[in-house]
């Protein structure tokens, strides 16, 4: 990764707050398993370098979209979460005991 291609990927997503997000939001997919979208990744040194590539090459982007659409997505985050603690709640006997709830009693302390 030089200082031109760096420079090159800001002109071509529009500056360097746009290229730092778009980085860091494809660096995350990389490293939890997204498979690359550019020829021959395995040469890059890492994620940062693959998904500096595939912003150059026009691969990826950063996409806005409406609130409306963004408080649907949301939404729908939050019920997938309410549906995963539903699911844990039930295979584990209900949720996870609260901070400062109760304790374990693990017998008198030993002498000394």
């Amino acid at each position: 990764m030089d200082l031109k291609s760096i420079e090159a990927a800001k002109r071509r997503v529009g500056g360097a707050f746009r290229l730092s997000v778009l980085l860091q939001k494809r660096i995350i997919e990389l490293v939890r398993g997204a498979p690359p979208v550019v020829d021959h990744a395995e040469r890059e040194r890492g994620p940062i370098e693959v998904a500096l590539r595939e912003i150059l090459e026009g691969k990826i982007s950063l996409e806005m979209i409406p609130s409306d659409d963004f408080d649907k997505l949301v939404e729908q985050a939050r019920q997938e979460k309410e549906a995963r603690a539903a699911a844990r709640d039930a295979e584990f006997g209900g949720p996870p005991p609260a901070a400062g709830g109760p304790t374990i009693d693990l017998g008198p302390e030993p002498r000394k």
